[in-house]
This record gives C-alpha cells, structure tokens and sequence, in this order.
C-alpha cells in the first residue's frame, strides 16, 4: 500500500462509514479497522513499545488504547502518522454527534421530572405485554390540594418522591413510567394478580406512612386475551372505583371494567 493513494481511499471508505454510525462503539470499531487497514495495531495504553501517534484512539470505549505500526517499516509509520490524525478527528466528531442523539433520544424518553419512563415508553412497553403482565395504574390523592397550598415546588417534590418509590418497589424485568400529571402506571412481568394486588397494597401503606401527606389509589388489571388496551382500561376504571372508595386503597379491574363504557 503507497502512503498517498492507499492510505486516502481507506480514510475516506472510513469517513463513509462514520457517517453511518449510531454509538460511539460502533465509531470506535470503524476507526480500529481502518487502523488495521493502514498497516497498524490498536494496543493497550500502558503496553509500551514505539508508538506511531502516542494518541488514545479507544474514543472513550473501553481502556485508553494507542496505535502501533504492525511492520517496522518507515513507509507504513509514515502512513500512520499521515492517516490517523484526520481520521481520528472524523471519528471524535462521529462518536460526539452519537452521543447527542443518545441525550436526545434520552430525553424523549423519559419524564424529566421524577426520571421514569415518559409516555412514549409506555406506550411501547404495552404493546409488549402479554397474557402474563399485570397494568396497574395510579393517582395521587389529594394532589391538586398539594399544589394549591403549598406551592408546585411541593407538588413536584411529591412526584419525585413517589417516583422514587415506585422504582425502588419493582424489580428490573418490571416497568414503571409516568402516564401524566399526577398518574403512573406500573407493569408487573410474568406475575400472578394475586401478587401485583399484595404489592400494591404494601405501596400504599408505605406511601401513607412516609409520603408527603398524600395517598394513592391504584387500580390493577390482568392483560388477557384482548389486550393491553383494554386492560388499561380496566385498571382505568378500577383506579377510580378506588377514588371514588375514598382513595388510599387498591381496586381489581372486575369483568365489567374491561367492557367498553356506555355512551
């Protein structure tokens, strides 16, 4: 390979393929085969030896990494050092445009103030559910009062605070996001209803007895054979029978809160 016409078609088949990346480790693994392309190696930091651009090219994957030529010669160090600067510029500035659509991508995802998923996620999470997936769905009760006494600040705080909670009271194959305003919605994998109910009932004990002031009323539905929609639904329907109990309780969608309401 010459160092002039070699070297460019394969920083420029590279700056192609940079283009096309959606992670900074796929910007990284384009960067370490054009290396191999130009006659080098990609080697531990701290591995010692001659270096032909003493540079960390690992773009932040992994353990810092520098570029070794794989053959002493001067023709292929030469390339090395001609090649790589360029290229490994193209590469940083791949991985940072990944990382900004990462945030972006982030942040539509998730509810930017209690950190739960947001409404997108949810919607994509229930059209996963299956026949052994429990939804349930919560309010807060007596929220508005929180908000018009004592300011949004508390609101939020009350929020964050439930959020946290709800997190911390779920396992890592569940899901929990915020449906809106004051609702949440959580569902429970691969669990029997007799369990989701007994959890939910342990939530609600543990909010009244350390939230701020506030109750929940949670209502909670089996998916089945037609859907997570219409379990929603049910849950739906379910949550404000508790509401209307007096809140601070769980309800179990019956077969009628599957139906469609009367018009």
């Amino acid at each position: 390979m010459s160092d002039g016409v070699g070297g460019d078609a394969v920083a420029l088949a590279a700056a192609r393929a940079l283009l096309r990346v959606d992670t900074r480790a796929e910007a990284a693994a384009v960067l370490h085969a054009a290396v191999r392309d130009l006659g080098g190696r990609v080697v531990e930091a701290d591995s010692g030896g001659v270096t032909a651009l003493p540079t960390d090219v690992s773009l932040g994957v992994g353990e810092p990494c520098v570029v070794q030529p794989a053959d002493p010669s001067e023709a292929t160090l030469l390339r090395l050092r001609r090649q790589l600067p360029p290229l490994l510029d193209d590469a940083q500035a791949a991985a940072t445009r990944c990382d900004r659509y990462l945030r972006q991508a982030t942040r539509a995802r998730t509810d930017a103030l209690t950190g739960l998923a947001g409404r997108g996620e949810i919607d994509s999470r229930l059209d996963q559910a299956t026949s052994d997936d429990v939804v349930c769905l919560m309010d807060l009760d007596g929220f508005k009062a929180v908000n018009d006494t004592r300011g949004h600040a508390a609101g939020d705080l009350a929020l964050r605070r439930f959020g946290e909670l709800l997190r911390a009271s779920v396992r890592d194959v569940d899901f929990v996001g915020r449906y809106g305003g004051d609702e949440f919605l959580l569902v429970f994998a691969g669990t029997p209803l007799a369990i989701a109910e007994q959890r939910m009932g342990e939530l609600v004990q543990t909010w009244a007895t350390d939230g701020p002031g506030v109750g929940v009323s949670i209502g909670v539905a089996q998916v089945d054979h037609r859907g997570s929609v219409a379990a929603t639904a049910a849950a739906d329907r379910a949550l404000y029978r508790a509401k209307r109990a007096g809140g601070g309780g769980v309800r179990v969608a019956t077969p009628d809160d599957y139906e469609a309401p009367q018009s």
